[in-house]
């Protein structure tokens, strides 16, 4: 609270290896800086590890990291100058900026006490030179109870101290190296997130978020949210709640930086998971009722807080993006930085952005930071209105044109949107993948062409060979035809011809005896019997009679068959 109002407070500045040079910002609910909260120190800049505000916002707790000179001999750094690091706070008073109270922790804590050593982490610091001091206590938490005394938490000790608010000396430590308590059956160490529960004469009772690690040692499994109760008569520290993160996959978190332990109002506990940026809220039974993350990886978040109070009104004016991606269908985009009463968009759609008319395109209930509505026919302008329960008008956006890429960009575009540009090497790589994969379907395109050529060629020889063997066919059937021509004519002729010698040799007179003689030497002509000699004593065929010349020659004389065959 500040000045009776809800306000948002928080750390702006420049991140260094492990800590953080600016100063506090209060924001009022339209996030306007209404103030800027600086330390009062020679080295004026605060820390990021704490900033909050006390008493409706009169004052202010800041932590500070100073760097000075120092003597490391110690710690085998004697051939120069040692600088080292320690941890500090202030309590400022927010509208003059005088300092109520200032502690440091070197006049107070040994570095001797220091788990870390000079080089032995990634913001331990090496203590050889200004720009890299050891941090021998690294401070992360800032509390303040109604007494007006202190309770603050530094990592790299692993400690938690109570520190007076009148003259600045520690009442009691709680764990490190120099513990004014027995911690009974539980421990923590690299913790972060010390605040004052409850106090009487003879308890405290305190939250922490017990890291468990910091990348370099562990003392648990996995971190988890405790709270102690330390018995200031018996000196003993109890565990009161030691709260374990959600069990995923057998894996819990470690959070080896970061985190906090948050009381709300209803009993409820909420715990953030530091440098995993996670985030568990408990029922008062402990059960999980919601978890939650900003990122998997390569995010980190220092504290998690819930509030319910919190009214963000922003002075700007909603956000809208029309897309097309083909000028057919078409994708609203619409958010409001900030503002938390948003419950419903409304859209409006036109071709003409000077005469309307303006359609409403419907209503999108918000369903996270920016909303997405999509509609079937694409308006060349656009707007929103911004809703709240009670369907009244919050904002409107300024009227926007829709964005449809031309054709050369639509290869890089889909139905969402269109990628951004790439850099310079990507460029190079994706003109390479692309010059790769045209040379790859160049390739495959001449093959497909190839082998194309080789199937028609291919058909063209088949056709031939087909043309061929039909021609080769046809002509041997006209062969075979013309054999059996032949055969059937010569057989049918040779039948004739024998049916006419033996008609001739069995008429054998003086009319048929010229065409006799002329079928014998017809006869012996084919039977081979031309031109050779007789035999004497041949022997006449059968059934025949041999008769003398001048019996041939009588015009009386036939032939005379003796065989009765």
């Amino acid at each position: 609270m500040y000045k009776g109002e809800v306000h948002l407070c928080f750390y702006q500045g420049t991140q260094m290896i492990g800590w953080g040079h600016g100063h506090g910002i209060i924001m009022d609910k339209h996030y306007r800086i209404v103030k800027s909260v600086e330390p009062g120190s020679y080295q004026a800049s605060s820390d990021m590890h704490e900033f909050k505000l006390l008493h409706d916002g009169k004052s202010a707790l800041l932590s500070q990291y100073l760097r000075s000179v120092y003597d490391l001999c110690p710690w085998n750094l004697c051939d120069g100058l040692g600088y080292i690091q320690q941890g500090a706070f202030q309590e400022v008073e927010v509208e003059a900026g005088k300092v109520l109270f200032e502690w440091r922790s070197l006049d107070h804590v040994d570095p001797l006490e220091s788990y870390v050593l000079p080089s032995s982490t990634e913001i331990s610091g090496s203590g050889e030179h200004p720009e890299s001091p050891w941090d021998y206590f690294h401070i992360n938490s800032i509390d303040k109870n109604k007494d007006g005394d202190y309770l603050i938490s530094a990592r790299h000790v692993s400690a938690v101290y109570k520190v007076s608010g009148a003259d600045g000396h520690v009442i009691w430590r709680l764990n490190g190296a120099k513990s004014d308590f027995k911690l009974d059956n539980f421990s923590f160490s690299f913790q972060h997130d010390a605040r004052f529960i409850s106090e009487n004469d003879t308890h405290t009772v305190i939250s922490l978020f017990d890291n468990g690690s910091n990348g370099f040692n562990q003392t648990q499994d996995h971190s988890t949210g405790q709270i102690i109760s330390l018995d200031h008569t018996s000196k003993v520290a109890s565990i009161i709640l030691d709260l374990d993160p959600p069990f995923v996959d057998g894996h819990a978190h470690m959070s080896k930086s970061q985190g906090n332990f948050q009381r709300l109002p209803n009993g409820n506990i909420l715990m953030g998971w530091g440098n995993d940026a996670f985030w568990t809220e408990y029922s008062p039974e402990h059960e999980i009722i919601f978890y939650g993350a900003l990122a998997w990886t390569n995010v980190m978040n220092y504290r998690v807080h819930k509030f319910d109070n919190w009214v963000g009104l922003p002075l700007t004016k909603p956000a809208l993006w029309a897309y097309s991606k083909d000028g057919v269908e078409m994708t609203v985009y619409s958010s409001w930085n900030g503002a938390t009463e948003v419950r419903t968009w409304r859209f409006f759609g036109s071709n003409d952005i000077k005469q309307g008319p303006w359609e409403q395109l419907g209503e999108e209930e918000k369903n996270g930071f920016e909303t997405v509505s999509g509609h079937l026919h694409t308006y060349k302008y656009c707007y929103a209105e911004a809703l709240d329960k009670n369907g009244h008008v919050l904002g409107t956006s300024e009227v926007e044109a829709t964005y449809i890429p031309n054709e050369l960009m639509r290869e890089y575009c889909d139905d969402i949107a269109c990628r951004f540009m790439p850099s310079k090497e990507q460029r190079i790589i994706e003109q390479e993948e692309k010059a790769r994969l045209q040379a790859e379907v160049e390739r495959l395109r001449a093959e497909q062409e190839i082998q194309e050529a080789n199937i028609r060629l291919q058909e063209e020889q088949e056709e031939r060979d087909r043309l061929e063997k039909e021609l080769q066919f046809a002509v041997e059937r006209e062969r075979r035809i013309e054999r059996k021509a032949r055969i059937y004519g010569g057989t049918f002729g040779a039948l004739g011809g024998f049916l006419i010698l033996l008609v001739l040799l069995t008429t054998d007179n003086f009319i048929s005896r010229p065409a006799h003689r002329l079928a014998r030497l017809l006869w012996n002509l084919a039977t081979g019997r031309f031109g050779k000699r007789r035999r004497s004593g041949a022997r006449l065929g059968r059934g025949y009679k041999a008769i003398s010349p001048e019996e041939r020659d009588s015009e009386s004389m036939a032939p005379m068959i003796t065989d009765g065959s």
